[in-house]
């Protein structure tokens, strides 16, 4: 890098950890104002049910915690009170009886389901914050920084 790069490098990062720290900031206040009221998911809760809508089988605890990026033993007690409030079930494998299938109970789902509605009703209402060219690269930079996100700890 030429000499008279460098500074501006430098600059460009700061500003970048700047709106990047304000940007993970917001998004944890975001998630503390919704930390779900009686009967409501957490944000926590919802990343671990949420692949349940859509599964072709039950999966088990280790592929929920791995989708939602959390322990097992997490997952497993964020289901134990899941399953005490009657939002999920728990069967035996028919297959291999040491492993237990999850699956959400009419009131699971309905909450799933609540919950999916209210997250894209926020982004809903921050997309249309955004004019046409930022919806534009904010979909690409978003993007871009999820897969910058894998890389990293590789």
């Amino acid at each position: 890098m030429a000499p008279t790069q460098a500074p501006l490098a430098a600059a460009e990062l700061e500003t970048f950890n700047a709106a990047f720290d304000d940007f993970v900031t917001a998004a944890r206040r975001a998630r503390h104002r919704q930390s779900g009221g009686e009967g409501e998911l957490s944000p926590a809760q919802y990343g671990l049910l949420a692949p349940l809508l859509h599964a072709a089988q039950a999966p088990g605890v280790r592929e929920l915690a791995e989708t939602a990026g959390v322990s097992s033993p997490t997952a497993t007690r964020m289901l134990d009170g899941l399953e005490r409030r009657g939002l999920v079930t728990r069967e035996r494998c028919e297959t291999d009886r040491r492993a237990v299938r999850i699956g959400l109970t009419a009131a699971g789902l309905a909450a799933v389901r609540a919950g999916r509605e209210q997250r894209l009703a926020d982004r809903r209402t921050i997309f249309e914050s955004l004019d046409a060219r930022e919806r534009r690269a904010a979909a690409s930079v978003l993007s871009r920084l999820a897969q910058a996100f894998e890389e990293v700890g590789r």
